[in-house]
């Protein structure tokens, strides 16, 4: 029995280590005049694939809790690909994630969920 559970722990050891080996999950989302790709990293990356845009910022809410960050800015750091300035997601749970791109297009909200 005391093996068994052994190797469980570290059957989710490993899992845990190897999926930050894989990459960051990703969400897409489109609204009407731009499509973004949200990377969940260190620091929330947002890609803006569809549209030119200018600037992104982010808003994050925890709906269950109802807990909700002030707004945060990005810093462009390539051509459709914008890295928040400071953490978003406080602790772990479904996070709504507001993203404002402004560019091109005007500006538009785009809300997606993410697992945390």
């Amino acid at each position: 029995m005391r093996y068994a559970a052994l190797c469980l722990l570290v059957a989710g050891v490993l899992f845990a280590v190897t999926a930050r080996w894989i990459g960051p999950e990703s969400v897409e989302a489109a609204g009407t005049r731009y499509t973004v790709t949200v990377l969940q990293a260190d620091r929330v990356e947002v890609r803006v694939t569809s549209g030119e845009a200018g600037e992104v910022t982010l808003a994050a809410a925890m709906p269950s809790t109802g807990h909700a960050l002030p707004p945060v800015g990005t810093v462009r750091a390539d051509p459709g690909r914008f890295v928040a300035t400071q953490d978003l997601f406080t602790m772990s749970g479904v996070w709504e994630l507001a993203i404002t791109v402004s560019g091109d297009r005007g500006e538009e909200l785009i809300t997606v969920t993410m697992l945390v």
